[in-house]
């Protein structure tokens, strides 16, 4: 029995990394056949009428998909009451249906268990033998626990096989990357990928060391020249970040150390980079900041790009490119993917893998071009064949009907004009109907944010994050380095505020030089203040390089990240008062920040009236708040749809953080999504918030609907939102007041 669970486990890892439905289906049947020393084993999926249908079956005759009526046989009845049915003589049980053309008459018993996703069942997962005998205990029981983990990661294969005709307007949801709609052909790029290489050893450990030295010399190299190339062709700034920050990454000490580890251990270049690049990535990938976890894919670019320069230069035809506009797609798409592309051409991108953080969105965003990324592998398209790109919906739309395609041809065309009309907005302040003005700024993190974060017309930077850095040295950076980073945000708004969260690290968030172990709930661990006050050599440092990259001009407020006692902002002032001495005695003149603490604990609203004496501002993080409030992470596939953050709970929460804000006397802004969602946005304001914090991709639309706004209305629309119990009674309410506005 224990080897069998143990080869379960690695059965549901196989079918979890197969990427084909098909062999995925076959090895599902088959293997459970043979674990399971069962005659047969099939697979039943609910088709478009709820109909049960044989798709995979190892034991029974069929060549094709057999559909039984909705409800019928032992099958529908195991979907349909969502509970197992286990019998040795099927054919005396109550709603048995023989289907002769499958042979199954020769078999006796029968054991079925639903598959059941979100709470739905969407098939079931049957075996039968020819001995009369019920399936034992425990074979029942671990049958269930295979059908557990199969309703997670069983594709729909009704949509995928392609066999016969494709569902019209099929919906494939990803995330969105860069707003906008396209309609036109998909046109694929085949690439290269790390995930393609096989494990390998090295003859000569001290070769293959000096060939690893050279190939990231031809990849500095590369990086470099592909940055003056491209930043001339494509025309904008911003791109040359993302080499600055593809190249940091790849002369990494930390990164670095670990190849060269794997290639002492034996491993060729390959096996080493793959290696040591998938762990980096994993470990940005566990982060609950969804802004580092999307450094990942970036690390995965980077691979890729090492492997084309180690496989060599590819003679490409770029002739046969197409002329007329299409849509990309591929597991990733780099900027040198873009650039072989004629200005105009490409419509639209979309990618398997990426989040809405990538570098991908990044440069998506900075060209004005639509995207969505992280579609996932099991989606098959023809080269050629004309799909919809809606971004704003996060989704692409395959075989779309005639009639949809007109429609988002309509809807494109009205899209491209709002953008031109948005721009016009930059120059204007973000001031309501009735002369509020509201506080428009960006939240940031990388060097290449700071021009789509000028471009959109914010008013200075309301959330900066300062992990990066320390995630990727080999140690904790100096004051020097620290200070180079900073010191550009401050250049970019000279005349505006900047408000720099310190090192919220800690827990989820590990530096590859100092691992922190042994957490059995690490987003309630050693991390933000509580990291940083154990630490306070490393936070006194990275005030200095703040308060040197401020001088006395810029415009520093320094956020304190997960503060859950007054102590603990005591215990920071009095670090910062140290900097300002130390600095003094140096002889160097500095201007004392503002400081102030992020409401995201959410034991911190209460204590509001009680730390103002000790605070300059206070500032809402609408992200983790609604996760702590909700008990929900977002990241989390199983439950990110319980994570609303118009739940009735987090309504009532940020208003009385606002209140007890305003009634200590503090200033109080909000920096998160909350902040980019156009039904939240009219709350906020009906608080009485001045001062929001934003993506750069959404600033000018919300300074539309700011502009469009009476803050009186939305007061009485808050009023009338914090009588309600739903979350879709709260978004209808909104959305009724923004009709009434013209909103669409």
């Amino acid at each position: 029995m224990d080897n069998v669970v143990f080869q379960i486990s690695k059965l549901i890892n196989r079918v979890s990394n197969e990427v084909d439905p098909e062999k995925q289906i076959k090895l599902i049947v088959d293997s459970i056949s043979d674990l399971f020393s069962i005659d047969v084993c099939s697979l039943y999926l609910l088709n478009e009428k709820r109909e049960p249908t044989l798709y995979a079956t190892h034991g029974l005759k069929a060549d094709h998909p057999i559909s039984l009526g909705e409800g019928k046989g032992l099958i529908g009845r195991v979907i349909s009451s969502k509970h197992l049915i286990n019998v040795a003589n099927a054919a005396t049980e109550r709603g048995y249906e023989l289907i002769p053309s499958t042979g199954e008459q020769a078999f006796k018993s029968y054991c079925g268990v639903p598959l059941v996703r979100q709470g739905e069942s969407v098939g079931g997962l049957v075996v039968q033998n020819r001995r009369e005998e019920k399936l034992s205990e425990d074979y029942e029981a671990l049958l269930v626990t295979m059908a557990a983990h199969l309703a997670a990661i069983v594709p729909n294969v009704m949509l995928l096989k392609g066999k016969g005709k494709k569902r019209l307007n099929l919906r494939i949801n990803g995330v969105k990357g860069a707003p906008g709609i396209a309609v036109a052909p998909v046109y694929t790029l085949s690439s290269v990928s790390l995930d393609q290489i096989q494990a390998g050893q090295c003859k000569d450990v001290n070769a293959e060391l000096a060939q690893w030295v050279s190939l990231r010399e031809k990849v500095v190299l590369s990086l470099n020249e592909e940055k003056e190339l491209l930043s001339e062709s494509l025309g904008d700034s911003s791109i040359s970040g993302i080499f600055d920050a593809y190249r940091m990454l790849l002369l990494d000490p930390a990164l670095n150390m670990m190849i060269e580890s794997e290639i002492t251990s034996g491993a060729n270049i390959l096996t080493a980079l793959k290696r040591a690049l998938y762990s980096y990535a994993d470990s940005f990938r566990a982060m609950d900041d969804s802004y580092l976890a999307a450094r990942a894919d970036d690390l995965l670019h980077l691979g890729n790009k090492i492997l084309a320069i180690y496989n060599g230069p590819v003679k490409r035809d770029d002739t046969d490119l197409p002329k007329k506009p299409v849509i990309l797609l591929g597991s990733d798409i780099s900027v040198t993917d873009i650039a072989r592309f004629p200005t105009g051409v490409i419509a639209g991108i979309v990618c398997v893998n990426g989040s809405y953080l990538s570098h991908t969105a990044v440069l998506a965003n900075a060209l004005g071009i639509p995207a969505v990324l992280g579609i996932g592998r099991n989606n098959r398209f023809v080269q050629g064949e004309r799909i919809v790109l809606d971004a704003d919906n996060a989704c692409v739309i395959q075989n779309p009907s005639k009639a949809i395609c007109n429609e988002y041809r309509r809807a494109g065309k009205k899209n491209s004009k709002e953008v031109e009309q948005l721009k016009q907005l930059k120059g204007l302040p973000a001031e309501t109907v009735d002369g509020v003005q509201i506080r428009l700024m960006a939240n940031s993190g990388l060097v290449n944010d700071i021009k789509p974060s000028v471009d959109s017309g914010a008013e200075g930077i309301g959330l900066y994050r300062t992990e990066i850095p320390f995630m990727t040295c080999q140690a904790f950076p100096t004051e020097d380095e620290q200070v180079q980073i900073y010191s550009q945000i401050f250049s970019a708004f000279p005349d505006n505020p900047i408000y720099m969260r310190v090192l919220d690290i800690g827990g989820d968030k590990q530096l590859p030089y100092f691992p922190i172990q042994d957490e059995m709930n690490p987003a309630l661990g050693w991390r933000g203040i509580r990291f940083g006050l154990d630490n306070a050599h490393l936070l006194l440092t990275q005030i200095r390089s703040m308060l040197l990259s401020a001088g006395m001009s810029g415009e520093l407020n320094i956020l304190i990240p997960m503060v859950s006692a007054k102590e603990q902002i005591q215990a920071f002032k009095l670090l910062v008062g140290n900097a300002l001495e130390q600095l003094e005695e140096e002889g160097i003149s500095v201007k004392p920040p503002k400081i102030g603490c992020m409401i995201e604990v959410p034991a911190a609203i209460s204590q509001i009236p009680f730390w103002a004496e000790e605070l300059d501002f206070v500032s809402i993080g609408s992200n983790d708040l609604s996760q702590y409030l909700l008990s929900v992470d977002r990241n989390n596939a199983r439950v990110a749809s319980l994570y609303d953050p118009l739940h009735p709970a987090v309504v009532h929460e940020v208003n009385r953080a606002v209140t007890n804000a305003k009634a200590a006397g503090l200033p109080i802004s909000l920096c998160g999504e909350l902040a980019s969602e156009p039904l939240a946005v009219v709350l906020l304001i009906g608080m009485g918030l001045s001062s929001l914090s934003l993506g750069a991709a959404y600033l000018p639309k919300i300074k539309k609907l700011i502009r469009m706004i009476d803050s009186k209305d939305a007061h009485a629309v808050l009023q009338q939102a914090l009588t309600l119990h739903t979350t879709q009674e709260i978004r209808d309410c909104v959305k009724g007041y923004m009709e009434t506005i013209g909103w669409v």
